[in-house]
């Protein structure tokens, strides 16, 4: 079982389109058809040999400036086949737009980024980034114009990789594992343990709870020694065998912990999936701005559905009902 040694900064990037080369071979004898065609309409119809002349010069010229600025384009690797690609905080989307390869931190071996520069004003400039992705099987390119801000991911690939394959915990010490919510929904079952954490003498006293229980202190807000529990879970709990953070917040939106959205939407941009989720949806339900948040649409595709319905029913319901009636209340 994989653990996270040591904690790391989120991802800093929201969202980096890829794309293939638009400039293929395909492209190029295409425009060098239309530009021969051109020149041989010229030389038809106006007859002049110096016209003529003037006109195989610039085709001459503009063929060698599309060569020149081709000859300056980073080359894909060898082997590497250009696709059009997102990379998202929880993986990376091969074919966004129609019918989404999802691929996990754990299936990225390794992430390169290279790029082309010109000089403008005597200042070096970049033009355009080739990033590829390679996977156990493949290796992926796609290019995005001017720079990407991915070094942060290139220096914590692998620790990224580390924390998206933890199991989901069903307690707040991160030692029980429910799930990791790649091979089966885990929505329904963080509901229960978080019930299950408010309800119990055993659970309200590791939570801090004030006397009168969950309902008196989600009314009233969570009190800090409460907030405090919570904070440790969603902060510092790295070196667990299994992941509390998306429980910590299911409680935190439950308690009312209002102090803890700045955390939360953190969170919110974490490398595995169902933490990011629930950070979402909780720093939504405490009143954070959606276009801070985010919405649950944008991880969906590293989701199960039924994941995300129960995270969206979540945001909107009355919280403490749908702890004690479970998933179907909310």
């Amino acid at each position: 079982m994989l653990t996270v040694l040591r904690k790391l900064p989120p991802p800093d990037f929201r969202y980096v389109g890829l794309h293939p080369d638009p400039g293929s071979t395909g492209a190029l004898a295409a425009a060098g058809t239309a530009g021969l065609a051109g020149v041989a309409a010229a030389l038809f119809s106006a007859g002049s040999q110096t016209l003529s002349l003037g006109l195989m010069v610039m085709g001459s010229a503009l063929g060698a400036l599309t060569l020149a600025r081709a000859g300056q384009r980073t080359s894909a690797r060898r082997g590497a086949r250009e696709v059009t690609m997102a990379v998202v905080p929880w993986g990376v989307l091969v074919d966004p737009d129609t019918a989404p390869r999802v691929l996990r931190w754990p299936a990225v071996r390794r992430v390169s980024v290279d790029v082309s520069h010109t000089m403008r004003g005597g200042t070096p400039a970049v033009v355009s980034s080739l990033v590829t992705v390679h996977t156990e099987r493949d290796v992926l390119a796609g290019r995005a114009a001017g720079a990407v801000n991915l070094e942060r991911l290139l220096a914590n690939l692998e620790g990224y990789a580390q924390e998206a394959a933890r199991p989901v915990a069903g307690d707040i010490e991160g030692v029980t594992a429910l799930g990791d919510g790649v091979t089966e929904p885990v929505a329904a079952a963080l509901l229960r343990a978080a019930d299950a954490a408010c309800v119990t003498s055993c659970g309200a006293a590791r939570l801090a709870l004030p006397a009168g229980g969950y309902r008196a202190a989600a009314a009233r807000g969570a009190a800090p020694e409460t907030v405090a529990v919570l904070r440790a879970a969603l902060t510092s709990s790295h070196g667990c065998p299994a992941d509390p953070r998306p429980l910590s917040a299911i409680l935190a939106g439950v308690l009312g912990a209002t102090e803890l959205v700045p955390d939360l939407l953190r969170l919110a941009s974490s490398p595995h999936p169902v933490a990011a989720a629930f950070g979402k949806a909780a720093a939504l339900r405490l009143g954070a701005p959606p276009n801070r948040a985010g919405s649950l649409d944008e991880i969906a595709a590293f989701l199960f559905e039924e994941d995300v319905e129960i995270g969206k029913r979540w945001i909107a319901s009355d919280a403490t009902l749908c702890l004690r009636q479970g998933a179907e209340a909310c």
